[in-house]
């Protein structure tokens, strides 16, 4: 990444979200090694996202941001792809991300692309009900009935799973 990208992410944040925090292009270009973004043919970006990892297992996306005059083209999508390609290359195994109740167009896309709301909460700085979103990117590993592990039950038989 170079500096103009960043401030370019920055400015892209900034315009495409509510936040209560400001970006800056040395904000973002501290933590560059997290952001992943797209650029248009004459080089500016026209999308961005941060990929923080949470715990061992988990991924958080962040600001998921797109150039208006590129909306329904895919950027988005590809940003997503790249970041749980990326979160799959480095062991995780669940991808969260926060979106505002009323961002209809986030939530729409996240539930199209897999993602399950599974908590919700108010943040007293915004006065916005914030939903939890995941996405389980390395499904359990399924035991086939013969060969499944054995279990005693509770009332004492062994059963295979």
């Amino acid at each position: 990444m170079i500096k103009a990208h960043a401030g370019q992410i920055a400015e892209l944040i900034n315009a495409r979200n509510k936040l209560t925090v400001h970006y800056t292009a040395d904000k973002i270009y501290a933590a560059r090694s997290r952001y992943l973004y797209e650029l248009s043919e004459a080089g500016h970006v026209i999308g961005s996202l941060e990929v923080k990892k949470v715990q061992w297992y988990q991924f958080e996306i962040d600001h998921l941001s797109v150039a208006k005059d590129v909306e329904g083209k895919s950027v988005a999508w590809k940003l997503l792809m790249r970041a749980e390609d990326q979160a799959q290359q480095s062991r995780g195994r669940l991808l969260q991300c926060t979106i505002r109740e009323d961002n209809e167009d986030s939530v729409s896309f996240f539930k199209r692309n897999g993602f399950l709301k599974v908590a919700e909460f108010h943040y007293p700085d915004t006065g916005n009900n914030v939903g939890v979103w995941q996405k389980v990117i390395s499904p359990r590993k399924s035991h086939a009935r013969a060969g499944g592990p054995t279990i005693e039950s509770p009332c004492g038989k062994r059963q295979k799973f």
